[in-house]
């Protein structure tokens, strides 16, 4: 086995990977790099030399046009157990965490350690994905080396293959980068050729191998005429070989060939001396995808068809699975058996929760919907519907239940039209149109109230009650709620979803009376709902959140994730995420929150129709206006319509917040046409009370509107109805939000607060909230702080000679009132002082601080 040029850093990391699992603490290792770098050879030579000492398992992810679900796991099935292989091969009943369960039953079985290989991960079908996101996650107290090999350039960005990296990456991984080889290594391998090798491949380690068997001469004028002068000198029957070959991706099973080619092994001896072909009882594959791609790209479209057709025979005859035929049916040119295979191919992929790859064959199966009978049709676009949400396509997803509703209305099918609809309902919401999620709403109830069946009745109650309590219409949805949990009689799912709109109504009238939405979560949580049950700690941290009780709310964010990566329901991590993010901005952590929301925004299909991407966009909104950029009124300008099409308070009001500050910190005219016309959208009942009502009308008496709404507030706004703008200060100072806190103490008319208004925006960056604070100072006839010394420009984290001397008295152990004694401060300043110290450092806590300070030899 000849040695590897410049590989033995990633080898010696392959090694103690495996003798860690050995030891029973199992990992993953990426191996990632440009196509050719050598991802391949280096499992390939690393398997080759453990086949005597681990069980060694190899799977390839295929390049099709939709990729096989679990293909990787499925050509294994000959080294699983037969449970497993049967449980692959067939759409399981007990949904795909039952494959995942058996799969890691089966990696730990046999001698240890385990060795699973998947290659080309960036061809990864979702269920693929998922599959080895819940096996890496779960390997540290098992025999098991995960190894996968992907080009991450080729990841497009909204991937769910990142959020699997993301995940991988918490849980034990070695990340294994390969680059190309140095001159030396090329010139170890090209002697005399060095110069000419080394500037055409540039050290890739495939393009060197191809130039060194083109021989001399002149250059190729590109890599495939290298690859395919090596063809061209091969005999008629082994070229004929490889051209059938390519046409399969990643690897060709040997029994398709002993249908259509019984000699094929003398007709690949010639391509595998050529190191073009290598083989094993099982396959028959190139040595490089290039290879393949640049053998493919040589044959004419017409034998290209002929090719595709052959094997799509053979495929037939031995009983392929659907997505197999399906891609070589479409390359043929054969729409009967695209028609005919890409629904089965849909249903398997969905089955499977590989979504994409189903939506593909959905797609495929509607543009051949002539075909099927009328009650056919109407599932079809239904599940294309469905569909196409979990993947986040809402328009399309919108369009093709339209197509359902349409078609069950012509075929007089009450029951299907009714599903639609309130399918199209839910799909309406999580776009953000508020306004057609209720039409949709109602209408569906309307239909069941006249069907007269209970069971269904209480489904559509429950589905207005929880748009109800999403858009704060506290009335509507403790009266809807409580009708469905009365008909919902045995349907512990209906009863469970009642019972959490309820509950979480209840907890935004009144932040204490949390006891049934956490039994909602408790009793989901018991029975394994898990999404019911996440929906709940969602509705727990943002009630938490619209009380101002963000320590709360950051405490049901975090479970509610953790929760999320313990059951691998990762469908509303985003949008906890994105929360998280606007916590952290309100906390001071402005570059923190942008980057956690740039990040949601970039994996999110369609960031401007969803919910989680409407609450990122809002943060970076946020964030744009208190620094003053440039973009600040255009992002407003954005997220305040898609806010106004949801209909919901919660999501209006941050962004009327923010159109209020702007007004105050430029000098404009405060909003108060938006004020009318959000009391217009959202209609009466939100506006009189709950916490989002109560937040509005603190912003409408700041702009001096009236408003119409009674009962307990928030702290910070209900000192803001009665105008103690200090009262309200203090509020938020209270909870750590010293932006807030700093545009409250703006609206008075105190010197000191004034003052300090203007040094926590300072302390924040806050340009325009410094600039107003400096302005209404001067109005005043006030001395405005001085900016900034030299000393606060250049030490390394900007603290001001003030908070420098707090500092140094921290870190004596000194108390805020020992530090106001010294000083001759109020404790009050101290305590701002030392949460600007706080944000400044990136810290949380006075220990951490004292050691940030160390570090950088602040004191």
């Amino acid at each position: 086995m000849p040695d590897l040029v410049e590989r033995s850093a990633a080898l010696d990391a392959l090694e103690a990977a495996l003798h860690t699992a050995a030891e029973g603490r199992g990992s993953v290792v990426l191996v990632t790099g440009e196509a050719g770098i050598g991802k391949t050879a280096l499992v390939t030579y690393f398997a080759d030399r453990h086949r005597t000492d681990a069980r060694m398992l190899v799977g390839l992810c295929d390049d099709l046009a939709t990729p096989r679900p679990l293909g990787p796991f499925r050509d294994l099935s000959d080294q699983l157990s037969r449970a497993l292989d049967e449980l692959l091969r067939r759409e399981p009943t007990t949904g795909v965490a039952s494959v995942h369960r058996m799969l890691l039953d089966e990696l730990c079985r046999g001698r240890a350690p385990t060795v699973l290989v998947v290659e080309d991960v960036h061809w990864a079908d979702q269920a693929t994905i998922d599959a080895l996101t819940v096996l890496g996650r779960r390997l540290a107290d098992v025999p098991v080396l995960l190894v996968l090999t992907l080009r991450l350039g080729e990841v497009d960005p909204g991937h769910p293959l990142w959020s699997a990296i993301d995940a991988l990456q918490r849980a034990s991984t070695v990340t294994i980068a390969l680059t190309p080889l140095s001159r030396p290594a090329v010139a170890a391998l090209a002697g005399a050729d060095t110069d000419r090798i080394y500037a055409l491949s540039k050290g890739n380690p495939f393009f060197v191998a191809e130039l060194l068997a083109s021989g001399g001469g002149p250059p190729p004028p590109s890599l495939a005429n290298a690859v395919l002068s090596r063809v061209a000198r091969l005999p008629d029957r082994p070229r004929q070989l490889l051209e059938l070959v390519s046409m399969v991706p990643s690897r060709m099973p040997t029994r398709l060939l002993d249908v259509l080619e019984p000699d094929w092994a003398l007709a690949a001896e010639p391509a595998e001396r050529r190191q073009l072909l290598t083989s094993d009882p099982e396959h028959v594959r190139f040595r490089h995808e290039l290879t393949r791609a640049a053998v493919r790209s040589s044959v004419p479209p017409g034998r290209r068809r002929q090719l595709h057709r052959t094997l799509l025979r053979a495929l037939q005859d031995v009983g392929a699975e659907p997505a197999e035929l399906v891609h070589h049916a479409e390359a043929a040119g054969v729409p009967d058996v695209v028609a005919e295979q890409a629904l089965p191919a849909a249903r398997q992929a969905r089955a499977l929760e590989s979504h994409r790859e189903a939506l593909a064959h959905f797609r495929r199966a509607a543009g051949h919907s002539d075909r099927f009978a009328p009650p056919e049709r109407v599932r079809l676009w239904e599940e294309l519907a469905e569909t196409a949400h979990l993947v986040g396509h809402s328009a399309e997803a919108i369009g093709a239940a339209d197509a359902a509703i349409g078609l069950a209305g012509a075929l007089g099918d009450a029951e299907a039209t009714v599903r639609c609809t309130r399918l199209r309902s839910q799909l309406h919401w999580f776009a953000g149109d508020g306004e057609s999620a209720w039409r949709d709403a109602c209408t569906a109830l309307r239909a069941l109230i006249r069907s007269g069946r209970s069971a269904e009745v209480a489904r559509g109650y429950v589905g207005c009650a929880e748009l109800a309590m999403l858009a704060s219409r506290t009335e509507d949805a403790l009266r809807w709620g409580a009708r469905a949990v009365e008909l919902a009689a045995d349907d512990g799912d209906v009863r469970a979803r009642a019972l959490a709109a309820v509950g979480a109504t209840r907890m935004q009238l009144d932040p204490d009376d949390s006891g049934l939405l956490h039994d909602a979560q408790h009793a989901a949580r018991t029975t394994g709902q898990h999404q019911q049950a996440l929906l709940a700690s969602t509705a727990l941290a943002f009630c938490s959140l619209l009380w101002v009780r963000p320590d709360d709310a950051l405490a049901h964010l975090e479970d509610g994730v953790a929760y999320a990566r313990e059951h691998e329901v990762d469908t509303m991590v985003g949008y906890l995420e994105a929360v998280r993010a606007w916590l952290v901005l309100r906390r001071g952590g402005a570059e923190d929150a942008a980057v956690l929301a740039r990040e949601i925004v970039t994996r999110t299909t369609a960031p401007e129709s969803t919910v989680a991407g409407l609450v990122a966009r809002t943060v970076l909104a946020e964030r744009a206006v208190r620094r003053g950029d440039e973009n600040a009124d255009a992002r407003l300008a954005a997220v305040a319509v898609d806010a106004d099409r949801t209909g919901e308070l919660k999501r209006i009001v941050p962004v009327l917040e923010l159109q209020v500050e702007r007004a105050l910190t430029c000098g404009d005219p405060l909003p108060v046409p938006r004020l009318e016309d959000i009391s217009r959208r959202v209609g009466p009942q939100p506006l009189r009370c709950g916490a989002a009502g109560a937040r509005l009308a603190a912003w409408a008496t700041v702009c001096g509107a009236s408003h119409d709404f009674e009962g307990p507030a928030p702290e910070p706004y209900a000192a803001m109805l009665e105008q103690d703008w200090q009262a309200a200060a203090e509020a938020f100072g209270a909870v750590g939000w010293q932006h807030d806190r700093a545009l409250l103490l703006s609206l008075t008319d105190s010197a000191e607060s004034l003052a300090e208004s203007v040094e926590i925006a300072r302390t924040l960056g806050a340009r325009p909230l410094e600039e107003r604070g400096c302005h209404r100072m001067r109005e005043a006839g006030l001395t405005v702080p001085r900016g900034p010394l030299p000393s606060t420009r250049t030490n390394p984290a900007h603290l001001t000679d003030r908070q420098l001397e707090v500092l140094a008295l921290v870190r004596e152990g000194r108390s805020n009132a020992d530090i106001a004694a010294v000083l001759h401060l109020s404790p009050r300043t101290v305590e701002h002082h030392v949460a600007g110290i706080f944000t400044k450092l990136g810290v949380a806590n006075r220990a951490e601080a004292v050691a940030r300070s160390a570090e950088l030899d602040l004191v």
